[in-house]
């Protein structure tokens, strides 16, 4: 507990903590604060119960009380307590005060000015964000050029608000029109809200104005990309990069450029001649490996990993990704050792993930579900994931009654969890518990009633096991207005139309599931459609394919062995 100006000395020689716990006990009869002798001690007082309430997780109301405590003491620390905690509580309009308040008891604080950006800009006070770009820019310890770039990257973060974001950005540079940094901020800016005609117009006016900076080059270069002008594109980069000192450094950052507009055949153009420059550059390796991996060339990717498997600083995410490799190739034995040496860096959490799932792959549930229960103990925030894991083991493994255990568990620390409770929903269905099913699939959509995904289950389920099919339209009606591409949901209501006497539909629906999802339950429905409507010799042949597939399929070969004995 960090109690400002020296309060907690005093608070703890008892001057005020008992009054103060005294009134924010639960259950404790509420009294006015007893009259106090100092400003000081008033401010004691709302600090106190400030602390209280954030221990208690409660930081809208915790807030409030650093507010109160603010009209009596200015203490800057405080103000930004407050601020943080209005914004952990998602209350912009509280945070938006306390930030006032911060940054005139400090008016030196980027924090704060960054804060106040964001809120006036959400809220529509265009002049008070502008006010505080401007002194961030002014004030940046860096420089305005980095100034600028700064508050880029701030309002990049508004993607609810891009058009004001940029109108913003504008009136920033027209403070400084003749500065280089500022345009390239701009650039930057529209280019990430998508904005490639305002983006190309400031990154050649960065050119312009500074011809020889290397930044803005670079920028009109991804801008020329993002618009599909790979020509051009490459005719400015290639300028910039012929012998330059760190021509490498930036054919590879050309390259990422490429990749994340999906031109992955011009990146590796990039890659081989850092390559043709520096033949043991990690990071094109690197990158070249990454390419291979996702065009599934896994002897090419396997083999670029392998020579970085003991480099400093590529080796362990190297090693991730020959486990991948390997899982690919379904050797999930030689994916668990891959995946074991993965022990620091983005990967391990993953890793760690991928490791249970290989232990469960390889029969070895116990280990699968212990490996789970460390990570829960490790990453206390993601244990509603690893339940939801453990469960879909258990399940997989058909063993029904210890997938609800878990999953109980989980929605014991995690109650009204939509994920927890969606896929308890589908292991009581497979225990025949259709009651409990039907409850929790209906709790989920207390919680999110646009939940295309419960809206699918429970209206397949009352298609399949029930007679309310008038109750089942409704459900996934709503279902494939909210994802009208998604098979399941078209099997869905497909079903639901041969369930409803409606074969002709029912075919037309379930032919386009099964073209977008040949999945073996599709194939059996799509089937019994079409031998409905008359068509037994494409029936015959949809369910052969599916069976070539899927041959111990339970659903589809009941229904071959219903329909045709």
């Amino acid at each position: 507990m960090h109690l400002p100006l020296g309060f907690a000395l005093s608070v703890l020689g008892g001057c005020l903590l008992s009054p103060a716990l005294r009134a924010a006990e639960p259950g404790h009869p509420q009294h006015p604060p007893v009259k106090m002798a100092s400003r000081e001690a008033q401010a004691q007082y709302h600090v106190m119960a400030g602390e209280l309430a954030a221990g208690r997780e409660q930081p809208l109301l915790a807030a409030e009380e650093f507010l109160q405590a603010l009209e009596f003491v200015p203490d800057a620390s405080l103000a930004a307590r407050a601020t943080m905690l209005a914004l952990g509580a998602d209350n912009a309009t509280l945070a938006l005060v306390t930030a006032r308040k911060w940054i005139k008891l400090d008016n030196t604080s980027l924090e704060a000015r960054e804060v106040i950006t964001r809120l006036a800009l959400r809220a529509g006070h265009s002049d008070e964000a502008y006010e505080q770009g401007l002194a961030i820019i002014r004030d940046h310890p860096a420089g305005p050029n980095d100034g600028f770039r700064h508050v880029s990257s701030l309002l990049a973060q508004e993607t609810e608000n891009g058009a004001a974001a940029l109108t913003l950005m504008e009136r920033l540079v027209a403070s400084q029109p003749k500065r280089a940094g500022a345009w390239h901020a701009l650039g930057l800016l529209a280019l990430r809200f998508n904005d490639i005609e305002r983006a190309e117009r400031a990154a050649r006016e960065a050119m312009r104005l500074d011809p020889k900076s290397k930044d803005a080059p670079l920028l009109l270069t991804g801008v020329l990309v993002r618009k599909g002008d790979i020509a051009a594109a490459d005719q400015i980069f290639e300028t910039q990069a012929r012998n330059n000192p760190i021509e490498a450094e930036i054919r590879i950052g050309y390259a990422r450029i490429l990749v994340e507009s999906s031109r992955t055949m011009q990146a590796r153009l990039q890659l081989d001649k850092v390559l043709r420059l520096e033949s043991d550059n990690i990071d094109a390796r690197f990158m070249l490996g990454l390419l291979d991996l996702s065009e599934d060339r896994l002897a090419d990717a396997e083999r670029r990993f392998r020579s970085l498997g003991n480099s400093t600083e590529r080796g362990v995410d190297a090693h991730y990704y020959l486990g991948r490799i390997e899982e690919k190739r379904g050797e999930y034995a030689k994916a668990l050792d891959e995946y074991a040496r993965v022990t620091s860096g983005q990967q391990v959490l993953d890793a760690a993930s991928r490791r249970a799932e290989m232990l469960a792959r390889l029969g070895r549930l116990p280990d699968a579900r212990a490996t789970l229960e460390q990570l829960r103990h490790q990453y206390p925030q993601l244990s509603a994931r690893f339940f939801i894991a453990e469960g879909q083991y258990l399940l997989k493994a058909d063993d029904v009654d210890e997938a609800l255990l878990v999953y109980n568990r989980g929605l014991a620390e995690f109650p009204q969890h939509p994920d927890l409770l969606y896929l308890r929903s589908l292991a009581h269905e497979r225990a025949n518990d259709l009651t409990a099913a039907e409850a929790d699939l209906r709790a989920v959509l207390a919680v999110e009633p646009a939940d295309a995904r419960a809206l699918n289950a429970l209206g397949f389920m009352l298609t399949v096991h029930s007679s309310r099919l008038d109750e089942a339209e409704t459900l996934l009606v709503k279902a494939l207005a909210l994802a009208p591409e998604e098979p399941s949901v078209i099997d869905s209501m497909g079903w639901l139309r041969f369930r409803q006497g409606r074969p002709n539909e029912a075919v037309s629906l379930l032919g386009k599931a099964y073209d977008a999802f040949p999945d073996p339950e599709v194939a059996a429905h799509f089937g019994e459609a079409l031998w409905a409507t008359g068509d037994r010799a494409r029936a015959e042949a949809v369910w052969t394919r599916a069976l070539e597939a899927a041959p111990n399929h339970t659903l589809l070969r009941d229904t071959m062995k219903r329909l045709m004995p």
